[in-house]
C-alpha cells in the first residue's frame, strides 16, 4: 500500500466526515486542528490532488466563524481546505494511536 494510496483513503473519509457536520457543535473537535492549518504559511503546505468538497452551508458559516471569518472575506476553499485537512490530521492521529 502506497502513501498516496492512504492520503486518498484518508482524504475519502475526512470528506464524508465534512459532509455529516452541521453546525458549530459538530466541528468543535476540529477547530483547534483547523486554525493550526488556517495559520500556517503558504510555503509549509503542499498540493495534492484537486478534490470537489460537499459540505452544509450552516457548518461553513460555522467554519467561517470558528476561523475568526464571521464576515465570510477567506476563500470558501480556505476554509472548507483547512477543516478537511484538520479532519483527516485527526484521523491518521487516530489511526496510530492504535
Amino acid at each position: 500500500m502506497t502513501p498516496a494510496y492512504m492520503l486518498r483513503a484518508f482524504a475519502k473519509e475526512a470528506r464524508a466526515e465534512l459532509r455529516r457536520l452541521l453546525a458549530e457543535d459538530d466541528l468543535a473537535p476540529h477547530v483547534d486542528e483547523a486554525r493550526r492549518i488556517f495559520a500556517m504559511a503558504a510555503s509549509d503546505m503542499a498540493v495534492g490532488e484537486p478534490m470537489t468538497v460537499y459540505a452544509q452551508s450552516s457548518a461553513i458559516r460555522a467554519m467561517h466563524a470558528a476561523l475568526d471569518d464571521p464576515w465570510l472575506i477567506e476563500a470558501r476553499a480556505t476554509i472548507v481546505g483547512a477543516f478537511l485537512a484538520a479532519i483527516a490530521s485527526l484521523l491518521i492521529e487516530a489511526r496510530r494511536v492504535r
